[in-house]
């Protein structure tokens, strides 16, 4: 099975960075390939500057890491975890400042019983 730890949407504040880890447990072999996409095209360094892109391929528990250094408004969008027969999805949302963050905080304060 493949998780997405952090859920599947997540926020950052422009400028900050952003890490995005894909689990894939319950493996009896290593993965041919895990690869990162956002909407339909891969993520390599090239494509994206300032991204780097660890990836662990184990039987057992693999894993891959895509880290965003400095996050820019155009990041926001659908993230895919690429694996052999798998896929999971996460949209990260980049928000313009500490405004938005701050809002959406006290907005789930609300509506939590925490």
């Amino acid at each position: 099975s493949m998780t997405i730890p952090g859920g599947s949407i997540q926020y950052v504040s422009s400028g900050e960075g952003v890490m995005l880890e894909c689990l894939i447990s319950g493996l009896t072999s290593p993965p041919m390939s895990i690869y990162w996409e956002k909407g339909s095209k891969v993520m390599t360094v090239k494509e994206r500057s300032g991204v780097s892109i660890e990836t662990e391929k184990m039987a057992g528990v693999s894993r891959s890491s895509l880290y965003i250094g400095r996050t820019e408004l155009s990041d926001t969008g659908n993230y895919s975890c690429v694996s052999d027969a798998l896929t999971e999805a996460v949209l990260l949302v980049v928000t313009q400042d500490d405004e938005a963050q701050a809002s959406l905080a006290r907005s789930r304060v609300g509506s939590d019983d925490t």
